[in-house]
């Protein structure tokens, strides 16, 4: 496994290699102290997970990880401080798929890799181009962008990566708990007014009558499923 740490704390930095050499035993890794330098590595070593310290995300780096989602579905971890909820909130909001707080807890570190792991084997740089959804409505996967006759229709992060896992499973029933933990992740499993409240936004951007949608459809009792018309 190769993962890339942009962090410049060094007990940090050594508790995280620590726990994650004990779980997985052909580890590679790489670290930047910097964000710009971190950014121009995960094209070069190409990482299975980046793990990001929130403390160098400061107001002149608060757009690191949009930066990174314009090119890349690669996992992003959160190293977060702990109790700093407003700022966990916008790295979810913004893209990254898990916070673990500091100090480290191992056996948490290593449960939230695994897990991030297990259901991103199929990601990365896309490979992907747009899949089509409606007449005139597409999901560009290269630029993280949803456009109607080419013209581009405003997605949040989470927005877009929602609509970007029903889209890629489109046909398939997908459950409440699979999509909160593929979107926002493994502690959020049960937040079914979130998924309720994201989903309602997306219908009223992609749905010609949101109150009948056509293209998102309700599965009671299960999930979710994307039916693509044509």
């Amino acid at each position: 496994m190769k993962i890339l740490i942009i962090c410049n704390d060094s007990q940090v930095l050594k508790d995280l290699v620590l726990c994650l050499k004990i779980r997985y035993q052909n580890l590679e890794y790489t670290v930047s102290d910097n964000i710009s330098d971190g950014i121009g590595l995960i094209e070069t070593i190409s990482p299975d997970i980046i793990f990001l310290d929130a403390c160098l995300c400061d107001a002149a780096a608060q757009n690191i990880i949009i930066s990174i989602r314009e090119f890349s579905d690669i996992p992003i971890i959160i190293l977060n401080s702990i109790g700093e909820i407003g700022s966990k909130v916008q790295f979810l909001e913004d893209g990254a798929d898990e916070c673990v707080e500091k100090p480290i807890n191992g056996i948490e570190c290593q449960a939230v890799t695994n897990a991030l792991l297990r259901r991103n084997l199929n990601l990365g740089f896309k490979t992907e181009s747009t899949i089509p959804i409606s007449n005139g409505l597409e999901v560009n996967f290269n630029r993280r962008e949803l456009t109607l006759f080419g013209s581009p229709v405003h997605l949040t992060p989470i927005e877009f990566s929602l609509l970007a896992v029903l889209t890629r499973n489109s046909g398939q029933v997908l459950t409440y708990r699979i999509l909160l933990e593929k979107v926002w992740g493994t502690e959020y499993s049960g937040d079914l007014n979130l998924l309720k409240k994201h989903i309602h936004n997306l219908r009223s951007k992609i749905e010609a009558n949101p109150e009948y949608p056509k293209i998102i459809i309700t599965e009671r009792g299960l999930g979710y499923s994307l039916i693509r018309q044509f």
